[in-house]
């Protein structure tokens, strides 16, 4: 069995932290917070000293806190296949040149509380 978690910039939904859970075959995937992005000083006061601690370990001047992290454990993982397709849901060089518009448009498959 593989388990996993995490959270996720989704470029669908750019100012949403989306957690991710899964173990075995039940993936969750759910809008738990918003980003802490600059020029948003009352939201970086009102986030909790921790999160504003980690949160300046991965700062970025443009993009803010958003990163995508999740680690998965199990026994017979095939990393290189799972890192080939989360690889391969990345934005385009070109893509992210577009824009937050542009991001905004690409589909997902329907984020919802339960994608088991």
């Amino acid at each position: 069995m593989v388990r996993s978690r995490g959270h996720l910039w989704l470029s669908s939904r750019p100012d949403s932290v989306v957690t991710w859970r899964s173990a075995g075959a039940h993936l969750e995937l759910q809008e738990a917070d918003r980003w802490l992005e600059p020029g948003g000083a009352s939201a970086w006061q009102a986030a909790s000293p921790q999160r504003r601690t980690l949160a300046s370990w991965f700062w970025h001047d443009y993009y803010g806190e958003r990163r995508n992290e999740i680690v998965l454990t199990g026994v017979d993982i095939d990393e290189q296949a799972i890192r080939l397709a989360l690889e391969g849901a990345l934005l385009t060089d070109h893509e992210l040149s577009e824009g937050r518009e542009a991001w905004a448009a690409v589909p997902d498959s329907s984020l919802s509380n339960d994608q088991g």
